[in-house]
């Protein structure tokens, strides 16, 4: 064997072990951002079936609530608040997980859309109400918007990452947004601490098991082309 030829067939086993290492850290990756993922998942998933059952067993159902008023929107803003919490927390761990430029930027704006919306849902809300918007509507209008409004992001996310766990778990809130409201209040507070949670654990399950991708990469040219 000439030494071209040795040169040639260690070169070429350099770049296989090079790419070797490149492959693996890309699956380790994304192992850790299906796991990270999951996770949150459940998080969110145990917040609305406690907040959103709490205010379910605060209505007068037949009888003499099981939890007063005050108690249950205590326990509902403390659960939404723990997921917050850990919702940022994990963001914070994971910021810049080989996500750069343009990218990073993207995934700024994006997560400042949830804020600039929900701030804006619940201004257009206390409007309404300051126009005569009904108590009873308000019930139905604060859960329901909310909700659709995370089912309409979570769609934009799937869309701009390319993300099928995100879009369809963005379907699934809406449709559960719309089947509550028309079922109507009290009972869509039960809608949205049984049906919700239930769509969040199944994605989760399905997302962890491989069936639903989890690739929150942006368009590349090389992809379009």
């Amino acid at each position: 064997m000439t030494n071209e030829n040795v040169a040639s067939s260690d070169a070429a086993s350099e770049a296989a072990g090079m790419l070797g290492v490149i492959d693996a850290q890309r699956r380790s990756t994304q192992s850790r951002l299906v796991r990270g993922y999951t996770w949150l998942l459940i998080v969110w998933a145990a917040a609305w079936a406690i907040g959103f059952g709490a205010l379910w067993f605060a209505q007068d159902i037949g009888g003499v609530p099981v939890l007063p008023p005050v108690a249950a929107w205590i326990i509902f803003g403390a659960s939404l608040a723990t997921a917050i919490a850990w919702s940022i927390t994990a963001g914070v761990r994971s910021a810049g997980s080989g996500i750069r430029g343009g990218s990073q930027l993207q995934g700024a704006m994006y997560g400042w859309s949830w804020t600039i919306s929900m701030v804006a849902a619940w201004l257009l809300i206390v409007g309404l109400q300051r126009a005569g918007l009904s108590q009873d509507l308000a019930s139905l209008l604060y859960p329901g918007l909310f909700v659709m409004l995370v089912g309409v992001l979570y769609l934009a996310g799937g869309a701009l990452w390319r993300s099928p766990v995100q879009y369809v778990l963005g379907v699934a809130l809406i449709v559960i947004a719309t089947a509550a409201t028309f079922v109507g209040a009290p009972f869509h507070y039960l809608v949205y601490a049984v049906a919700a949670p239930l769509a969040m654990l199944v994605v989760a399950v399905l997302m962890f098991r491989g069936v639903l991708a989890h690739e929150p990469r942006p368009r590349t040219a090389a992809a379009e082309g």
